[in-house]
């Protein structure tokens, strides 16, 4: 199982993804990360095979298991996904989480909303999304932190999942309760 948190990218490397990115938008673009630890050395584009590319994407299973083959022929190991959200911010979707079957395994998304490309990565076990810091240049230098903000609109989302699965937690706990028992008294 992969734990890391975090992924190193060259500026040549980012710029990529994105150029990736653009060139096939509308449609979402999609492909592998390999490389050595947390440093991405190899972006390699896979064939979205998805029904409907605007929207989703499938990575093409022969060409992403020889990606995969080859990577490991030359010392590198599979280290993350990628593909881009053309109209989107890059944040999983309901769709993305859904179908992501690698636990742990980074997933970098490229946002192009308002055309402006924006880097992050997160992953996603079982339902569950976390971050994964995205560092644009060379490991033990200044690097720039790539991971976007969590905007207001973020943030009460998270706080009201949160809310709304403890008070879901509360009633389902108290149907599980027995019912209270029943206390006779005594006749006169």
């Amino acid at each position: 199982m992969n734990d890391m948190k975090r992924l190193y990218l060259t500026e040549t490397l980012a710029r990529v993804l994105i150029q990736h990115a653009l060139d096939a938008a509308p449609l979402e673009t999609c492909g592998i990360l390999t490389g050595i630890g947390d440093q991405v050395r190899e972006v390699l584009p896979v064939r979205n095979t998805a029904a409907a590319p605007r929207h989703f994407y499938r990575l093409d299973e022969r060409q992403f298991v020889s990606a995969v083959f080859e990577a490991e022929k030359r010392g590198l190991s599979l280290l993350g996904f990628y593909h881009s959200h053309p109209d989107g911010e890059p944040i999983p979707s309901p769709v993305d989480v859904a179908q992501a079957a690698y636990p742990d395994m980074p997933y970098l998304i490229v946002g192009l909303k308002n055309q402006t490309p924006r880097l992050a990565a997160w992953t996603i076990r079982y339902g569950q999304v976390g971050p994964v810091d995205v560092f644009v240049g060379l490991p033990g230098t200044p690097a720039h932190n790539t991971k976007p903000p969590f905007t207001r609109t973020h943030r009460a989302a998270i706080l009201l999942s949160g809310l709304l699965a403890f008070i879901i937690m509360i009633i389902l706990s108290l149907t599980l309760l027995p019912p209270a028992p029943v206390i006779l008294t005594p006749l006169p």
